[in-house]
C-alpha cells in the first residue's frame, strides 16, 4: 500500500495489476461469449468457443492467484469519507466478485466436463493447440444444471459490473477518492 497526500492508502501494484488485467479479460470474455453463442455451428463458432474457453480458464487461474495475493497482502482500509452503507456494499460486491470470478469459469468447466466430448476425450481444446483437462467423475445428468448456473452467473456478473463501475465513478468524480485502484500513471496523487 502506498499513502497519498490526503492520507488515503492505495492498493499495491500487484492488486492493481490483477484488477485491471482480470477486468479487461472479463469484458473481452463477455463479448466473445455473447458473440459466439449467436453464431451458426461451424469452424468459426468453434474457434470463438476455443477463445471463450481459453479466456475463461485464464480468468480462473488469475482469480485464484489474485485471491491468494489478497490474503497475503490485505487491501488498504476504506477512506474515512466512506459511509457505513458504502463500506458494507463494497465488501459484499468484492466478495461476490471473487465468488463469480472463480465460480463462473468453474461452472463453464463443469459444463464442458459433463458434455458429449467428455465421453470420448479427457481434455478440451484451447487456442494455440493447447488443451485443458475435463473434471473427471461429474454426473452427466448435471450438464444442463451447470449450463444454467453458468448463464445465471453471467447475468450476476453484469449486474455487479454496473454496481462496481457506478461506485467507482461516484468515488472518482463526486467523492474524489476514486484513484486508489488506478494505474500509477493516472493516479493523480504525485
Amino acid at each position: 500500500m502506498t499513502a497519498r497526500r490526503d492520507g488515503a492508502r492505495r492498493y499495491n501494484l500487484g492488486a492493481i495489476a490483477f484488477h485491471w488485467i482480470i477486468a479487461a479479460l472479463v469484458f473481452i470474455q463477455l463479448y466473445v461469449g455473447w458473440t459466439f453463442a449467436d453464431m451458426p455451428r461451424g469452424d468459426l463458432r468453434a474457434g470463438w468457443f476455443d477463445w471463450h474457453k481459453t479466456l475463461g480458464f485464464t480468468v480462473l487461474l488469475l482469480s485464484i492467484a489474485r485471491l491468494i495475493w489478497r490474503i497475503a497482502n490485505p487491501p488498504p482500509p476504506f477512506p474515512a469519507a466512506l459511509q457505513t452503507w458504502e463500506r458494507v456494499l463494497a465488501r459484499a460486491n468484492h466478495a461476490l466478485f471473487y465468488i463469480i470470478l472463480i465460480g463462473l469459469p468453474a461452472t463453464g468447466w463443469m459444463y464442458l466436463s459433463t458434455g458429449k466430448p467428455a465421453l470420448t476425450s479427457s481434455t478440451t481444446s484451447l487456442i494455440g493447440g493447447l488443451s485443458w483437462p475435463f473434471i473427471p467423475g461429474l454426473p452427466r445428468g448435471a450438464h444442463e444444471g451447470f449450463e444454467e448456473a453458468h448463464g445465471l452467473l453471467v447475468w450476476l456478473t453484469c449486474a455487479l459490473l454496473v454496481l462496481h463501475v457506478g461506485a467507482a465513478l461516484k468515488h472518482q468524480f463526486v467523492d474524489r477518492i476514486g484513484n486508489r485502484m488506478l494505474p500509477s500513471g493516472a493516479r493523480g496523487d504525485a
